[in-house]
């Protein structure tokens, strides 16, 4: 959008800092005078686009003109940026390198206010066309309003924990009863496809996601996964899915057994040890690297001897037939009673299924359950609405309903629209002035969405929501990773007493609200969004509204690159489905966005297109190396290399040129060396690395900006002389084994730069010999052990919120009352404790997450004293085998709501009698290996049930 495009150089200029305008003295009159020409234009342009979607001749020729301001606003940009990044390097390169580059320095502020000049005289020739357009009435009009920031606040209702989920569903019942009893019949123990048929909006997945959800489904099947089939789809792509999903082979852990009641996907013992033993030892890689045959084994070999449930959702008709069938056949049928769920808009794709199957098509809803929806959206349950209001917009309500003709994407997605205008006047205002009729693209739901997005507060939100339908259809997007991306884009603005990151949740939780977004999973700890998926419908509309806008383009095969998809240029890209393209040559220039979303081996236009802000390469397996042009990329602030390389993926030293770098993702890759000076860019706020194979002890100066440090290979946090006294330490680990001993000082100095991290708000080390490889390695090597100087540093953290462990700590039980007491997560994996820690952590008044695995501590007993851990609602304990007693105190866990014991307490009875006494319990998970007749107590599981607790008793390989 212009308007965002124009207010993002706005604020650029309003937060040049004091230095770099300094350092701008030749050009700062200029530059003064352009942010003026801005500010009138941003104005301008918000009434430009309320007049265009009113319609009439003038929207044509506003378009073009909006295609001008927005690329000399872009040019302005740009040119602040280049002559920020020269303000950020000469504060780096002190004495003798920084004399060096004085010349250079003052040459680029030359361009510099060659550039801004130029831009100005574009703006005046936009400004002076503004007659040739035929709209120069509505630029003399335009004024700058003192308050221009001010009117574009959002905020979002703050939902209290028990109504932050509105998973609503109206006139379901039947359809879910008589599809229940279908997966459930025993009679039929042939392999059935279940088929729920209906058009865009009408609920089918929905439907099918309630059932899939269901504990009674999870409980009849061993095995069972989601998979969304977009339109055009690779078939060994599709297949390795189904296999990761359905066997719950992650990176981290070989085979997710039983977790399938947390991710929505997984599988469970059917007793079958031999197999699911052998088929442990599948990592990610080796599933990745498979062929079509090999998966397809695979796939049958684990599903022999289960009974699964398999959901393909969104099946397309252009999938045509036989590829359909094809994806069918890969499933093996043992007449064991398993089931596939399928859900398409067309009728054609059931019937021609070559397997047992049973149609269900999905009916609209009646007048009476059109109502029940939209009043439930209308009125949700965190306003409060009057009476009297209530009963005003009631008769209005009804009509609308009506209008809708059923469709519950229209209900719900209209709902949203009026919770937000519980207005008469706007409601009734809807009955007669929207064209209900018509139909865009087959779709009558097309001019409720315009309405509310029309209704959006402002251009920054409206941006956020067009930004998500570059995503691939149907694709779980999470929510910390596209707020991330949002203020890399200059979406977010900055606003008094509240991070950027802050303000970018407030505007997703704000769609949320508004059912623009659906909402996939909340956090288990504080009920926040942590992903959230784009409705195909609102997708295919917020497309071809940002077509429109010139805000992005997707390009789904190679021949998109050739010729632009429509007049307006787009300076951003969303690739998707180049399946069997070997390299992309993009001649755009000014591309300022690049998000891929398919493998692929080659890219070569990293050192070419320098005006990149955003660079996400999710997935490239081919990938080796980043060119040593990225240094080139000035204005790059989004690093994406996450699950990228087979091996080990090289990050040149000129990476540390990127001084306007905020966040680098490499989760799930192996990265060879991070540049030592790496750690020095000013505007780092989100650093996560999985594996580093050389560390290079970094001189840090300042962490002030770093908000979140996820580090999974630690070797640099350890306590030497733990680190040096280990025999047994393998020849992979010399190198860092001689780094640490030689760079004690450095490692102590990198310490005391954590106390730096103002802004920290999540730390996660971990230790690679401890964790992630349990399955595989079953006498791990020890030698890594967090230092008492390495606690020490982050309990001086006020901000820190989440805090993860993994690994040994020197003299731990000491540490424990070091923790900061804003820690809301603790989670604490390998410790080695040898004293029960429950005492210590108890005190923390925020801590709402408390995980311990793998023997966290070593201790015989377990005491929760009265009164402690306030606000505690999950505890999870996997792995602790040493406790023989636990005393749970009257007081204690006053706000706890689930927990689970795994594979622990394996020396008493549980549940224990004390569990009694947190009476906000709900669920209470118990998992072992075996059970025997001495380990269960019936009579406290009993009790517990009687307060309304639910017992799940289940049993591992």
């Amino acid at each position: 959008m212009a308007e965002s495009a124009v207010a993002s150089v706005v604020r650029a200029f309003g937060t040049l800092a004091a230095e770099e305008a300094a350092f701008l003295r030749g050009v700062h009159a200029d530059a003064d005078l352009l942010r003026a020409e801005l500010r009138r234009m941003q104005c301008f342009l918000r009434d430009a686009d309320a007049r265009r979607r009113a319609g009439g001749r003038d929207g044509a020729r506003l378009t073009n003109w909006v295609v001008d301001v927005r690329a000399a606003a872009y040019d302005a940009e740009n040119a602040l940026g280049e002559a920020d990044y020269l303000a950020r390097r000469r504060r780096l390169r002190l004495g003798f390198s920084g004399a060096l580059v004085w010349c250079a320095d003052v040459a680029a502020l030359h361009t510099f206010g060659v550039n801004i000049r130029r831009v100005r005289a574009r703006i005046r020739e936009i400004s002076d066309g503004a007659v040739a357009y035929g709209i120069a009435d509505l630029w003399e009009d335009t004024a700058v309003p003192a308050d221009l920031h001010e009117q574009e606040e959002v905020i979002p209702y703050d939902l209290s924990w028990n109504s932050a989920d509105s998973n609503l569903v109206v006139g379901f019942h039947e359809e879910r009863n008589n599809i229940f009893r279908e997966l459930m019949n025993h009679k039929i123990c042939h392999i059935c496809v279940v088929s729920i048929v209906g058009m865009a909006g009408s609920g089918k997945s929905t439907l099918a996601r309630k059932i899939y959800n269901d504990p009674r489904v999870k409980q009849h099947f061993h095995s069972w996964s989601w998979i969304s089939v977009s339109e055009k789809y690779s078939f060994l792509d599709l297949i390795k899915d189904i296999a990761r999903r359905i066997m719950g082979i992650t990176r981290k852990n070989i085979v997710k057994e039983e977790k399938g009641d947390q991710d929505g996907e997984g599988t469970i013992s059917d007793g079958d040890t031999n197999i699911a033993g052998r088929l442990k030892e599948v990592a990610i890689e080796e599933l990745e690297n498979m062929g079509e045959e090999d998966v397809k084994e695979l796939l049958r070999e684990f599903l022999a001897h289960r009974r699964f449930l398999v959901v393909l959702d969104d099946v397309w008709k252009s999938n045509s037939y036989s590829k359909i069938n094809r994806i069918l056949g890969v499933l093996p049928d043992v007449n064991n009673g398993s089931r596939i769920i399928l859900t398409t808009r067309d009728m054609d794709v059931p019937k021609h299924v070559a397997r047992m199957k049973s149609i269900h098509e999905k009916k609209l809803l009646n007048e009476r359950e059109s109502w029940e929806l939209l009043e439930k959206m209308s009125f949700p349950e965190y306003q409060n609405v009057s009476s009297a209001n209530r009963s005003q917009l009631m008769p209005i309500g009804k009509k609308l309903a009506v209008k809708c003709k059923g469709l519950p994407l229209a209900l719900v997605v209209l709902g949203g629209y009026l919770s937000r205008n519980l207005d008469y006047d706007i409601w009734s205002g809807l009955v007669d002035n929207l064209d209900w009729e018509a139909r865009m693209n087959d779709e009558p739901v097309w001019n409720i969405i315009a309405k509310s997005y029309n209704d959006l507060p402002n251009h920054q939100l409206k941006s956020c929501f067009l930004y998500v339908a570059s995503f691939p259809e149907d694709h779980v997007i999470r929510v910390a990773k596209l707020c991330k991306l949002m203020i890399s884009e200059g979406f977010i603005p900055h606003r008094l007493n509240r991070t950027m990151e802050d303000t970018a949740r407030e505007y997703i939780k704000e769609l949320a609200q508004r059912c623009m977004l659906q909402t996939v999973e909340r956090s288990k700890w504080h009920g926040s969004i942590k992903s959230v998926v784009l409705h195909d419908v609102l997708r295919e509309w917020g497309i071809a509204e940002a077509r429109r806008e010139g805000l992005f383009n997707i390009w789904s095969n190679p021949t998109d690159s050739e010729a632009p998809s429509d007049s307006i240029t787009a300076y951003r890209i969303a690739l998707h489905n180049f399946a069997g393209c070997t390299e992309i040559n993009v001649a755009m220039p000014k591309l300022r966005t690049l998000l891929v979303f398919f493998k692929l081996p080659a890219v070569s236009l990293l050192c070419r297109v320098k005006c990149l802000r955003v660079l996400d390469l999710y997935g490239l397996k081919e990938l080796k190396s980043i060119p040593s042009g990225i240094g080139n990329l000035i204005h790059l602030r989004y690093l994406g290399l996450e699950k990228c390389g087979s091996g080990s993926v090289g990050i040149p030293s000129s990476a540390s040129d990127l001084l306007n770098l905020q966040t680098l993702d490499a989760r799930g890759s192996t990265v060879k060396s991070l540049p030592r000076l790496f750690w020095n860019i000013p505007t780092l706020r989100h650093l996560f690395l999985s594996e580093v194979n050389h560390w290079v002890p970094p001189e840090v100066r300042c962490l002030g900006s770093l908000q979140t440090l996820y580090l999974c290979e630690v070797s640099m946090f350890c306590d030497v002389k733990s680190y040096v006294s280990h025999k047994q330490r393998s020849r992979a680990r010399s190198a860092n084994y001689s780094i640490a001993r030689r760079n004690e000082k450095i490692w102590a100095a990198f310490l005391r730069s954590l106390e730096q991290m103002e802004q920290a708000v999540l730390i996660h080390l971990e230790s690679w010999e401890v964790t992630g490889r349990r399955q595989l390695f079953e006498s791990r090597i020890r030698g890594q052990v967090f230092s008492a100087q390495l606690i020490s540093s982050i309990s001086r953290h006020r901000h820190l919120q989440v805090l993860e462990l993994a690994g040994r700590w020197k003299h731990g039980d000491s540490q424990l009352s070091k923790l900061p007491h804003g820690l809301k997560k603790l989670k604490l994996i390998g410790s080695e404790l040898s004293e029960d820690p429950m005492p210590v952590l108890g005190v923390l008044p925020n801590l709402v997450v408390l995980v311990l695995e793998d023997n966290a501590f070593k201790w015989n007993s377990m005491t929760c004293n009265a009164g402690g851990f306030p606000r505690l609602r999950r505890l999870t304990i996997d792995g602790i085998k040493s406790v023989e007693s636990w005393n749970v105190e009257a007081g204690a866990f006053p706000s706890l709501t689930h927990l689970n014991l795994i594979s622990s307490f394996t020396g008493m009875s549980l549940p224990p009698l004390g569990l009694l006494h947190a009476t906000s319990l709900q669920t209470l998970l118990l998992k072992r290996s075996s059970w025997d007749g001495n380990t269960i107590s019936s009579s406290n599981v009993s009790k517990l049930e009687e307060r309304v607790c639910e017992v799940i008793i289940r049993q591992m390989d």
